[in-house]
């Protein structure tokens, strides 16, 4: 059975719901293959788009989590990247300063392989557990800290004054339950980090490529206020990272004054925070995007994706860019090097494919490491052309 109803809005439980855009033969995004055989027997699933007219909450009404796989093999790592290395650096250390975290205890949640809990560890936290049943164990310093499970009360039996949550709650079908247990971990007055892509965001770059079935969740502003206010959480710092593509969330609660009704949400600006009309938005830029990649590959020649990502994934996958138009995808994990994509079969290699091949245009596809991109390919003496989707 599936973990969804459309009956009901999963974050405020209202019926008002709006029909947006199904998806139809669609892969998981991070999970790659050994061999070229395997990798064309992917499963295919579906995505259909519901959106909340009470909360502007968007979900995939189909989604089913035992469809979806997060064992060792799945590999959403960013950290061999040296832009998104620095950039979780410096929100581990912002983190650390602002609440005092190396005399705290703290609880990360889908820590996945340990990155940003060994960034913490390293840097003075040392009372850090992790859950992710995808870490995969060989690290001295932090195998002992990973407890390598889902996240559940059964599992943990303590209580943390600082809880983070990085990338996760976009993949939970029914994210009040999943927050309900995160609270029930939090010790009182302790303080929540929550960081997810943002909707508007995506909206407002015509993102085609940033729905994943692993994404069963799409957040705006006003459905992330809804969520957390249902817990008492007061006290809403809205930052936004890696370009303004995420959410960066300080959750915690104010000190409850007598007649206090409204809820006080800070935050920095963000010309995103628009909910009007997002609906139908999607439903446009999704077909209208599709259609025109569609055309552009249809004319260029001779050209790689920079990216193994979901982004790519999702890329070749809608766009159903055959081996013969697209022969590699370039990655700089060298854990995926010589692995295949789902569905369409592209090998992953290294920047070294440059060196090897003559190659004339690169797709590179998260804009946010552009200049770190082209400066990898310059150093492999590639001569041709960029083409960055914004």
């Amino acid at each position: 059975m599936n973990d969804r109803k459309v009956r009901n809005c999963p974050v405020c439980e209202s019926s008002n719901l709006e029909f947006i855009y199904q998806l139809t033969s669609v892969p998981m995004q991070n999970k790659i293959y050994e061999t070229l055989e395997k990798a064309l027997e992917e499963s295919m699933l579906k995505i259909n788009l519901y959106g909340c007219k009470n909360c502007s909450f968007v979900f995939n009404a189909d989604f089913d989590s035992k469809s979806v796989d997060y064992s060792s093999d799945y590999d959403n790592t960013q950290e061999y990247s040296r832009y998104f290395l620095r950039y979780i650096e410096k929100l581990g250390k912002k983190l650390i300063k602002k609440y005092d975290l190396k005399n705290k205890s703290v609880l990360e949640i889908g820590c996945g392989k340990g990155g940003f809990l060994k960034i913490l560890y390293q840097n003075g936290v040392k009372d850090i557990v992790g859950f992710d049943p995808s870490y995969v164990e060989g690290d001295q310093q932090i195998d002992k800290l990973v407890v390598k499970k889902y996240f559940s009360l059964k599992f943990c039996k303590r209580k943390f004054d600082f809880i983070i949550c990085r990338h996760v709650l976009e993949h939970i079908p029914q994210p009040s339950r999943f927050i309900s247990s995160c609270v029930s971990c939090l010790n009182d007055g302790g303080i929540m980090y929550f960081e997810f892509p943002s909707l508007e965001w995506i909206v407002k770059h015509r993102a085609f490529f940033d729905f994943y079935y692993e994404h069963c969740n799409y957040f705006t502003k006003k459905s992330v206020i809804t969520l957390f206010s249902k817990f008492g959480f007061k006290n809403i710092i809205f930052n936004y990272g890696l370009d303004g593509q995420y959410f960066q969330l300080e959750i915690s609660r104010e000190v409850k004054r007598s007649n206090q009704k409204i809820s006080k949400i800070k935050g920095k600006k963000n010309n995103n925070d628009t909910d009007t009309n997002i609906f139908r938005e999607i439903s446009m830029f999704l077909d209208e995007e599709i259609r025109k990649w569609k055309m552009i590959i249809e004319k260029l020649n001779n050209f790689v994706i920079w990216g193994a990502g979901a982004k790519g994934v999702t890329f070749l996958t809608r766009l159903n860019i055959p081996r013969e138009k697209c022969r590699y995808v370039i990655d700089i994990n060298p854990k995926k090097h010589e692995k295949f994509i789902p569905v369409t079969g592209q090998k992953i290699v290294s920047p070294q494919i440059l060196k090897k091949e003559k190659i004339e245009n690169i797709i590179i596809m998260n804009p946010a490491y552009e200049k770190e991109i082209i400066s990898c390919a310059r150093r492999y003496g590639f001569k041709g052309n960029f083409i960055i989707l914004r």
